[in-house]
């Protein structure tokens, strides 16, 4: 294990443990610790597993990395879903940039890369996305022959073009050095450049009501958990202004509240999802009404748009 003696953030060396936290969509028993900086607030894994091994933790017990298969003969309904969330990402990348058919636009840990695919499609701009594994698209290469995908560590990456507009949806949580990625971003950006980040929010009611069993620790995955008010410092320290703060996401808040209730009663991840299906769409139905309040109290994400100061 690799611990941290100072804050990812602020550097204090002020840490104080909040949470402890099992081993999430993972068999082992392994507890792990998250500490908050007492200057900055930041809450972060520590201490965390040594980047290298972290592979050890993306097995079939994860869902995500297993995607819609795991849903068995429902997998295409939850393949369609995917296209909903892309379509929301597209709609928040439109309102950022004057000339997207111009644009040159980065997605950071791209994954497998329909967001930039339906982009692309839509508006014919430049679109890049940079990830440390071509497993999202490395099965179906031709499905993304108008895209520039790239396999690497970002900070390794120095023939990146300048940006228009930078995305990182659901990364920055994962990132074990955030100051260091959000620097190597501004020396790619213009002075016009938009940064969007979507991460789980800690501050969010689903936190609150599950506690250790909060599906947004994603442990020991997610190394950093935020809030507007540590998002927003973070981003200052390192070259950013943040111009908007959102208190939700493109992903639906309902996935967050039923991945936690879920972890609650021990589910083995590994196993099929389809015999869930059904009771996982009525009470995503029945989650619609807490839903239309997101804007105002946050269930689960947050989203912010930042620029170079």
């Amino acid at each position: 294990m690799e611990e941290l003696n100072t804050c990812l953030s602020c550097k204090s060396p002020q840490l104080l443990s909040v949470q402890k936290s099992k081993a999430m969509m993972h068999p082992s028993d392994d507890i792990f610790n998250f500490d908050q900086c007492q200057n900055c607030g930041l809450v972060f894994l520590n201490p965390r597993v040594p980047e290298h091994k972290l592979g050890d933790f993306y097995t079939d017990f994860y869902l995500p990395y297993r995607g819609d298969q795991a849903w068995g003969k429902y997998a295409n309904f939850v393949a369609s879903s995917q296209k909903t969330v892309d379509k929301k990402r597209v709609s928040i990348v439109e309102k950022h940039v004057r000339n997207i058919t111009e644009a040159t636009i980065l997605d950071v840990g791209c994954g497998k890369p329909t967001f930039l695919k339906m982009l692309s499609e839509q508006f014919k701009c430049r679109s890049i996305g940079t990830d440390f594994s071509n497993f999202g698209w490395k099965k179906n290469p031709s499905d993304y022959k108008d895209l520039e995908l790239i396999e690497g560590d970002i900070h390794e990456l120095n023939t990146l073009p300048k940006a228009d507009i930078i995305t990182m949806w659901h990364y920055l949580e994962h990132d074990y050095d955030p100051a260091k990625t959000l620097q190597k971003l501004l020396s790619i950006s213009k002075p016009t450049t938009r940064l969007i980040v979507e991460v789980p929010n800690y501050d969010s009611y689903t936190r609150k009501k599950y506690g250790a069993n909060w599906a947004g620790y994603r442990t020991p995955r997610h190394t950093a958990l935020y809030t507007p008010k540590t998002m927003t410092n973070l981003m200052h320290r390192n070259g950013w202004k943040v111009e908007s703060t959102f208190s939700y996401g493109s992903l639906d808040p309902y996935i967050l509240d039923w991945m936690s209730r879920k972890e609650a009663e021990g589910i083995d991840w590994s196993l099929s999802m389809e015999s869930k299906f059904i009771r996982f769409v009525i009470g995503m139905i029945g989650f619609i009404p807490k839903s239309i309040f997101q804007k105002k109290k946050s269930l689960g994400f947050m989203t912010v748009v930042a620029s170079p100061q």
